[in-house]
């Protein structure tokens, strides 16, 4: 054996062993109550998502065993104290975490620099926002929801004026995840795949939806080779969840790097579409812009189906809140627009309305997601200082759950969003569905335009009903019935949402 092999049989063994000797019993965060796995690797992480599977679940158990700071990670501390978290991320000066965003440390979602994110935002905001979205909403946005309309008035069962027959169960989540991919595409790369269109909704669900981008997004953050090896082959990227929608923006990136001319003569570079102008605006950055449009489509893709599958879960469940909705909709002027009543511009500004998708996309904040930022300066906390750069979290589920903001966290009760009550104010001032401070998502614009539009044009056409109908809801969330209530499931566990539906006006067009 040689000189060097030994030495490496030796070091390396002795620096792990010096390592996490150091991280479970020197480190300042020491101080800091929690796992001593989690205190030594990041792996404890892993081992929760990729093979437990039971992260948020862990996670809420800690905080009831150590208090409200627990030590998730080497340098990560998680906190429950949602008054503390509320204040401190909506600090300009914090910088996102590195070792969390992993590969998006060179888009707008993981720029760690406070200052380079500001910059990027100025540049990519006007896109998702304002006239580009006040045009897309009432025109494209309109003709998806016609489609959805129709597609569903084909298979839906016969009204239910002196009609009686069997209507069979249709698979929602199929039918959603194709308007959301039409939604998302048309609006980043101005062009209309129709998949709603497709006969085969089921083979485009499939072939369509990437899978398992959380477990990935895990396996990146707490095991540094693999990060690595994306790093040093991108070409990885291509086997990723992200992979397809690399293919499709770069299809229609193409034209643009070429500067070729439309059919009618025009210059790609001077077209309207947001990928254009998202191209010009950054410098021509081929990977950038790819990257940055590949993110924006699966994050709004996925959203968007977990947030309607939400809101009509929650609708069915509470059959007064649909009697509501549908009162409020009928004070629009739906004899100009008939049962197109999505096509009223006022439909996005109705007060219970938008209360029942506020609840709702509370209700569907996602238990996997937490928002580590780091502080330039040391932090006091109840009387103890964080080290500066020490990596400080909240879990979305868990702040949008808080029976302290929110009276009867678990319940759907829309109206805590209404009026101005106490009760009200606290509710809209604590939300952070669309994350906080300068680092707010950017889809949230997208995403009020679609899911209210969308709710008002299934409640108000068609009655639902779960399927099968009469089921024990206990029994059937303990099967996992209601597993659709998920975001970014992974292969084979994702769930559809089954529902019975009949319009409810007849010789409709």
């Amino acid at each position: 054996m040689s000189t060097i092999l030994q030495a490496f049989l030796i070091l390396v063994p002795l620096y792990l062993v010096v390592k996490y000797v150091y991280r479970r019993f020197f480190s300042p965060l020491t101080k800091f109550p929690g796992p001593a796995f989690a205190a030594c690797t990041k792996l404890y992480e892993a081992y929760h998502v990729l093979y437990k599977n039971d992260w948020l679940v862990n996670l809420e158990a800690l905080h009831q065993q150590y208090g409200p700071v627990v030590r998730i990670g080497p340098h990560e501390l998680h906190f429950n104290d949602h008054e503390f978290c509320l204040t401190h991320h909506k600090r300009a000066d914090l910088a996102k975490c590195t070792s969390y965003y992993g590969l998006l440390n060179t888009l707008l979602g993981g720029l760690s620099s406070p200052h380079s994110h500001v910059e990027r935002k100025s540049i990519i905001q006007p896109l998702f926002s304002g006239g580009t979205l006040s045009r897309f909403s009432a025109t494209t946005l309109n003709s998806h929801l016609d489609s959805l309309h129709d597609r569903f008035l084909d298979i839906a069962g016969p009204g239910a004026k002196g009609y009686s027959s069997i209507v069979k169960p249709v698979n929602a989540t199929h039918f959603l995840w194709a308007f959301t991919n039409d939604v998302m595409v048309s609006y980043l790369l101005d062009e209309d795949m129709g998949y709603l269109r497709d006969p085969d909704l089921t083979k485009v669900h499939d072939s369509l939806r990437a899978f398992s981008a959380i477990e990935l997004a895990t396996v990146l953050r707490t095991m540094p080779i693999a990060r690595q090896a994306f790093d040093i082959f991108p070409s990885l990227r291509t086997f990723s969840p992200l992979g397809w929608l690399d293919a499709l923006v770069m299809e229609h990136l193409g034209p643009l790097m070429k500067n070729q001319k439309d059919p009618e003569g025009h210059h790609e570079k001077d077209r309207g579409s947001v990928l254009a102008r998202l191209f010009n605006q950054l410098g021509n950055d081929q990977q950038i812009v790819t990257q940055e449009s590949a993110q924006a489509l699966f994050i709004g893709n996925e959203s968007l189906l977990s947030n309607l599958t939400f809101l009509l879960h929650n609708m069915m469940q509470n059959p007064e809140c649909i009697q509501k909705l549908r009162a409020e909709l009928d004070t629009l002027d739906v004899g100009t627009y008939g049962h197109r009543i999505w096509r009223d511009p006022r439909v996005v500004r109705l007060p219970y309305l938008d209360a029942l998708c506020r609840e709702s996309t509370r209700l569907s904040s996602p238990g996997w997601h937490r928002q580590p930022r780091m502080a330039p300066e040391p932090i006091e906390y109840r009387g103890t200082v964080i080290p500066p750069k020490t990596s400080m979290s909240f879990t979305l589920h868990m702040l949008e759950h808080d029976a302290n903001l929110y009276p009867e966290p678990n319940s759907f009760k829309p109206d805590r969003w209404l009026g101005n009550s106490d009760e009200a104010q606290k509710a809209r001032a604590s939300s952070v569905t669309f994350g906080t401070g300068t680092r707010t998502c950017l889809g949230q614009f997208i995403a009020r335009q679609v899911l209210r539009k969308t709710l008002a044009c299934l409640v108000y056409n068609f009655n639902f009903s779960f399927a099968p109908e009469g089921e024990d809801e206990e029994a059937a969330q303990k099967a996992g019935e209601f597993k659709y209530l998920t975001t970014y499931p992974r292969k084979g566990y994702e769930g559809f949402l089954h529902v019975r539906l009949t319009p409810r006006f007849q010789n409709v067009c």
